[in-house]
């Protein structure tokens, strides 16, 4: 029986209005140089739609990695409060879906998952229905799970385990949930956690690229398939006629796999996961209410993913009864002149705890804390990232001067004022057990 942590905080002016229904769609392995509106070569109308319509941050961050993302932006916390192993939320932490469950929305979450433990550390994790999702249709619900996540995949409804058929592609089954759960729900408030498992490797064909041969070929035709399936969700909110009064955001959780190499604005950029560098943590960040926000908008403010939780909570008239770290980013994205909360620098904690000795040493942790042109790492490392992108020259720190020096100084002082602590869980429950997957009786032998 799932306990729900009830003392959820309400402003005066919540509800006063019809409630923004909700849609977070948050696309696996995907930097800020695959989306056409940020100059990328991929054609993503339906993404660019967004940005045309919304808001289009353009310093907007994640982590380097899936696993530290999500629970990044689930908590609204850094991760050196809550994070314990890669694959692993605890059941105690409050969390995003719990919160807007709490002030009355009909809750979801499709797609990618992998959050109920880790095989190597140990730890049961969270499923859906411990952190405040009413339904779930997922790949990975647990490790034990995994399957294919693309053709013939293993896909799991409300712990129900199915390995669909072989002609059967997994984005568009989970993109079909999601819809069937709009025209189910479209007239309650309701949250669509939509994690997306496009455009991660390994790299495949989808239905509308059968041709595709080689690795960049596939990974071009999964990127017009997610911004395909994008598009469905747009479409089927206009037939509802919700597409006002729907919070749309777009959201990158880390760099593109180092695989890939894409041109933005004629420039390559190699993908950068599992690394710190720019390519690894530069994301795209799109935000469409067409009732609250200007259409066509760019912002340079400073954001990452932990600002969903606070920004999300804004949205829907509520406060959090726990404290987050991240800010809401609502007053920038509608221009407002005086904007409380804007950050100058984003720390960042970036510590996977693989699990692995191999991954250990080959996607090592780091410590590292930016704004807009430096860069300084726990080590004393510090780059000039306007002009060396790569981070191939360290610039020594005793060769700086004047204005430079007194810069490195405010960021040493902030990284230094960065102090771990435990986050205090609001409740517990325990997870539920899965089944194991069993073949669809409709697939042909």
């Amino acid at each position: 029986m799932v306990r729900f942590f009830t003392a959820i905080l309400l402003t005066s002016s919540t509800f006063a209005n019809t409630p923004p229904n909700i849609v977070l769609i948050l696309a696996d392995d995907i930097g800020v140089e695959t989306i056409g509106a940020y100059g990328g070569e991929y054609d993503t109308p339906h993404i660019d739609s967004l940005a045309a319509n919304g808001v289009r941050f353009d310093y907007g961050y994640a982590t380097p990695v899936c696993t530290t993302s999500r629970t990044r932006m689930l908590t609204g916390t850094y991760n050196f409060k809550h994070y314990e192993a890669f694959g692993h939320l605890d059941p105690n932490l409050y969390t995003l879906p719990l919160h807007i469950k709490t002030a009355g929305y009909k809750t979801v979450v499709v797609g990618k998952w992998q959050l109920a433990g880790n095989m190597e550390i140990g730890g049961t994790g969270s499923y859906p229905a411990d952190i405040g999702y009413d339904e779930h249709f997922v790949w990975q619900l647990e490790r034990s799970l995994k399957g294919s996540r693309y053709w013939q995949p293993t896909l799991s409804e409300n712990s129900i385990a199915t390995t669909y058929c072989k002609d059967d592609f997994g984005p568009t089954l989970i993109n079909d949930y999601a819809l069937d759960f709009i025209d189910r729900y479209h007239d309650q408030p309701f949250f669509i956690h939509y994690n997306c498992i496009l455009a991660h490797d390994p790299w495949t064909t989808t239905p509308d690229s059968l041709e595709a041969v080689t690795a960049k070929e596939k990974f071009s035709g999964m990127m017009a398939y997610l911004d395909k399936m994008v598009g469905r969700i747009i479409q089927k909110l206009d037939e509802y006629d919700l597409l006002d009064n729907t919070l749309i955001w777009f959201i990158g959780d880390n760099g593109t796999h180092p695989q890939i190499t894409s041109q933005r604005n004629g420039i390559p950029i190699t993908g950068g996961k599992w690394h710190a560098k720019n390519a690894g943590i530069h994301v795209p960040f799109i935000v469409q209410w067409k009732n609250e926000l200007p259409a066509g908008a760019v912002r340079n403010d400073l954001i990452e993913i932990m600002d969903v939780f606070p920004t999300l909570a804004s949205a829907i008239g509520t406060k959090s009864p726990v404290p987050l770290d991240g800010i809401d980013l609502l007053p920038a994205a509608k221009g407002k002149k005086k904007r409380k909360g804007t950050r100058d620098s984003i720390y960042m904690h970036y510590d996977p705890q693989w699990g692995s000795d191999y991954f250990k040493a080959a996607m090592p942790a780091a410590k590292f804390i930016f704004d807009k042109k430096w860069k300084l790492y726990s080590d004393g490392l510090l780059y000039r990232t306007d002009l060396d992108p790569l981070e191939n020259q360290p610039i020594p720190i005793h060769s700086l001067k004047g204005k430079d020096k007194r810069h490195y100084r405010k960021l040493k002082k902030q990284f230094d004022a960065m102090n771990s602590g435990p986050l205090k869980p609001p409740y517990i429950n325990r997870p539920l057990e899965s089944s194991i997957p069993k073949p669809s009786p409709n697939c042909d032998p």
